[in-house]
């Protein structure tokens, strides 16, 4: 059922158009156009293939630039045989080298956009982003009453004068095993 909701709205937009060409020049030529837009599509986008296969190989553009231009060429002869004016016409639009900058250039722009609002999204979601948790007080009690110990100077310098090992293994008396 899905797939029907996708594919409705393309096959009635492609029999008004076929229906409108058919009307204007008749069913003949009509059949005759769409055959020979399936054709100059697939001729296009051998051609254009070709042409950004040799501007690859002497570095001329970008990687990414070359990566883009196969993918729209790709979509662009599949919309091209798919028989439909439409569908052909589009094909054709993405086949061409100045409507294929022109939407190389739309699609990098939005996937930048998407690639920066993710980043947006992952850095909120992180706790750097978030409020700090305030967990309370081990001590027990009111949170708020709880008066956190003070440890001053003189207090650290006694106490570090008179350490020893014991204070940190837990046996009273050292050398005896317990």
């Amino acid at each position: 059922m899905p797939f029907l909701l996708a594919v409705l709205p393309y096959l009635l937009i492609e029999a008004l158009a076929f229906w409108a060409v058919a009307t204007w020049l008749g069913v003949g030529f009509a059949l005759l156009l769409v055959f020979g837009l399936m054709v100059l599509g697939v001729l296009a986008a051998g051609f254009e293939i070709r042409r950004v296969n040799r501007a690859a190989l002497a570095n001329r553009v970008t990687v990414g630039r070359v990566a883009a231009d196969y993918g729209l060429l790709s979509l662009g002869a599949i919309l091209a045989v798919i028989p439909g004016l439409v569908s052909s016409a589009f094909g054709l639009i993405l086949i061409f080298p100045p409507t294929r900058a022109l939407a190389r250039t739309i699609l990098a722009v939005k996937l930048i956009k998407s690639i920066e609002d993710l980043g947006v999204r992952t850095f909120e979601m992180t706790n750097a982003q978030r409020p700090q948790a305030n967990y309370g007080s081990f001590q027990g009690g009111d949170a708020e009453a709880w008066d956190p110990m003070v440890i001053d100077e003189d207090e650290l310098q006694e106490w570090t004068q008179r350490i020893r090992p014991e204070d940190f293994t837990g046996d009273d008396k050292p050398g005896e095993k317990q």
